[in-house]
């Protein structure tokens, strides 16, 4: 991997057990004490063991779990701004420090086990005021807070087997998106973040990203695994994407990937999250926009521009500022370049394009491109 970018902390972390490991295991799970957790942390326990959250080979444990609430790095002073923690829902037998745990999936199949250091209480209250800034139940993320369990279990993670994930034909992990940009010689990759199928802003950011000299390449990655309702379905972000790619990007310089795991509402700790997994992923950029990772009026949209100023994970933000479509222009531009008022800009906004779809209006294509469009506006397109 010569030339790339080192992972986060400088190793990348595999905890996947090879098949007859997982098989002898699977086995012995039998008879271990089993625990059921909400999907948020099916999903993390996965990332965790393909490396996508390295160095974390684990739940936390109280002493990073705190040090991460409080001064937002881990307890090496390694920069990190989300808890990545296990709060069960349901035990099934007893256990402490020292024994090895069985995790179950969604469906009660145990697909990866959790060696046991610490066990320690959770705070709903705490981790709501550090993590995302408010108790407010209007925020999606803290109105979920109930559904986590009052006991947090810090330990490592062996995953037995990869999840039945909604986009598995994208689904790639750090080690073969890695393996895939030394073969195309890629050394300078600018990761993408989304959650929202592409319209023309996301697009003009992305070519602007793609004809810097010092970014060979771009890793496009949505979030496609927990969203929240009134967000698009994960297949049709994902294909959504496929169409937008295939039509208007070269392979030679763009690849697709999707990344299961639950939406962090959180502003700019989010999105700092979210720049240290695409490292891991092999990416030695991080395209950051406004207000990304925000939801709602809860966070300054720029907050997660500025956050980069203070904690330091490697990568190089590009930022950018909200951008248009200008009328007088005849061009997609931001209020750095373009020097027209409000009223000759065309927004382009998510809001927006649901509310056309909802209403039937035909879509401008200096908004939407016209595959996009057409795949939108299939019936059953969202989270209900």
């Amino acid at each position: 991997m010569s030339g790339l970018i080192e992972p986060y902390g400088g190793r990348l972390v595999d905890c996947l057990a090879g098949e007859k490991e997982s098989e002898r295991i699977q086995r012995e799970s039998q008879d271990l004490p089993r625990i059921h957790t909400i999907l948020d942390q099916i999903y993390d326990a996965e990332k965790i063991g393909i490396g996508a959250y390295s160095p974390l080979e684990g739940f936390m444990c109280s002493s990073d779990y705190q040090s991460v609430l409080l001064r937002g790095v881990l307890s090496n002073g390694l920069p990190w701004s989300m808890p990545v923690i296990l709060t069960p829902t349901r035990y099934d037998g007893e256990f402490g420090a020292g024994d090895t745990i069985a995790l179950t999936d969604l469906e009660g199949n145990v697909f990866a086990t959790v060696q046991v250091e610490d066990i320690f209480t959770f705070d709903r209250k705490s981790y709501a005021q550090n993590v995302y800034g408010t108790s407010d139940p209007s925020h999606p993320n803290v109105a979920e807070l109930p559904s986590f369990g009052d006991r947090s279990i810090g330990g490592r993670v062996r995953l037995l087997k990869r999840l039945k994930l909604p986009s598995v034909k994208y689904e790639l992990t750090p080690k073969e998106t890695r393996e895939y940009f030394a073969k195309m010689g890629w050394r300078r990759v600018a990761g993408y973040q989304a959650r929202n199928p592409p319209h023309t802003a996301h697009e003009y950011i992305q070519r602007v990203t793609l004809e810097r000299e010092d970014v060979d390449a771009l890793f496009i990655q949505p979030i496609v695994g927990k969203l929240k309702k009134g967000d698009y379905k994960p297949e049709i972000i994902m294909k959504a994407y496929e169409a937008f790619v295939s039509n208007y990007y070269t392979k030679e310089r763009v690849l697709l990937g999707s990344l299961s795991i639950a939406m962090r509402y959180a502003g700019p700790k989010a999105v700092l999250f979210y720049a240290i997994i695409r490292r891991n992923y092999g990416c030695s950029h991080y395209i950051v926009g406004r207000d990304q990772a925000g939801v709602g009026s809860f966070y300054d949209p720029y907050a997660a521009h500025r956050i980069f100023d203070t904690y330091d994970v490697g990568v190089v933000p590009l930022r950018y500022q909200e951008s248009f479509y200008c009328l007088r222009c005849g061009m997609m531009a931001s209020s750095k370049i373009c020097p027209h008022t409000v009223d000759e800009r065309l927004n382009v906004s998510q809001t927006k394009i649901r509310r056309m779809l909802a209403e039937k209006e035909k879509i401008p294509e200096q908004i939407l491109r016209p595959e996009v469009a057409r795949i939108l506006s299939e019936p059953n397109v969202m989270i209900e």
